[in-house]
């Protein structure tokens, strides 16, 4: 079970790289060429918030004795530091070119680098894949707050009534402010629909199990190629497909191969770097008098690097640092 959602990890976090690199590539007028087939490949945080909400549920059950103050710190160890280094990366990155071209105009301003240290609710922060954290940390915040004191039910009560609330925005006729606007983002549904298929899979269900994954691939793959658009609702066109290739990973149990699980454990430091590694790369490219988004091969060269140093940061930074982290 474990080892198929580690490759589904991988899968997700690979397919956001995909639709970065072609966004690039056709944002400075060149042609992405297989690649514009992810035009909607940000559909892998879909993917990553149902897994979410799934594997909390999973391992919570039965340590409800341990309290809010160790999930909290537990999730925190796991997630806001190596964030912090790459922000702190990132902002490095925002200096060195400043300084290359003596231009200082697009340097953040201290309000915004305030808002991405501390990971509030605002959408235009430094990285722009932090606000995804955000509304992770608002589901970690709901769950802590529920499970300690109400157990499962609780919990899931919790989801269904914050998951309601976000339905009833999303087709009504009000403008909300942007900030408030993370916390009743449509991943709470999906946070539900991980919750529902952890519930399902302690009770043994295991039912239909490749019908699902092939459902789950064939609707989230229509979605990606924009063939199916948002129109008809992100949560339904993204968040159902991803809800059936998670439960058809945990039913089959299906082992995985060792540079799978590998590629699922670096999904986390390659959602966090490769924006990061486009920008360092495509700017040393640029001054070598090649264009980074400018041909296939330079894209799918960008995208493979990006994997690599995210394996590499995995294996040699991310393993001891988690190994240290445990427990405190």
């Amino acid at each position: 079970m474990i080892g198929g959602l580690q490759m589904l990890r991988g899968v997700a976090a690979t397919l956001v790289v995909l639709f970065h690199l072609q966004a690039g590539s056709v944002n400075e007028g060149y042609d992405p060429g297989f690649l514009i087939w992810f035009k909607r490949g940000e559909v892998g945080v879909d993917v990553f918030f149902v897994i979410s909400g799934f594997v909390i549920f999973h391992a919570m059950q039965g340590r409800q004795d341990r309290g809010p103050e160790w999930f909290l710190r537990q999730r925190f160890w796991r997630i806001v530091p190596p964030y912090w280094a790459v922000l702190a990366l990132t902002l490095l990155a925002l200096a060195g070119d400043a300084v290359l071209r003596g231009d200082w105009s697009d340097w953040p301003s201290t309000g915004k680098i305030l808002v991405s240290v501390l990971l509030l609710p605002v959408p235009d922060q430094v990285m722009a894949v932090a606000w995804t954290l955000t509304v992770e940390g608002v589901f970690y915040l709901i769950f802590a707050a529920t499970f300690f004191r109400w157990g499962v039910r609780g919990a899931v009560a919790a989801l269904v009534l914050w998951s309601a609330l976000v339905l009833v925005l999303m087709y009504a006729p009000v403008t909300l402010p942007r900030a408030f606007g993370l916390v009743v983002y449509s991943g709470a549904v999906e946070f539900l629909f991980g919750a529902l298929i952890a519930l399902a899979f302690r009770k043994g269900w295991r039912a239909g199990a490749v019908p699902a994954l092939v459902l789950g691939a064939v609707g989230l793959g229509l979605v990606v190629a924009e063939i199916v658009t948002f129109a008809w609702g992100r949560v339904w066109v993204a968040g159902l497909p991803s809800a059936l290739l998670v439960y058809g990973m945990v039913a089959s149990g299906w082992r995985m191969p060792t540079w799978a699980l590998v590629w699922g454990e670096s999904s986390y430091l390659l959602y966090l770097l490769h924006l990061l590694i486009f920008s360092v790369v495509g700017t040393l490219l640029r001054m070598a008098g090649v264009a980074p988004y400018g041909s296939l091969t330079a894209l799918l060269g960008l995208g493979a690097f990006s994997i690599a140093v995210s394996v590499a940061a995995t294996l040699w930074i991310e393993r001891p640092y988690l190994a240290w982290a445990k427990g405190r």
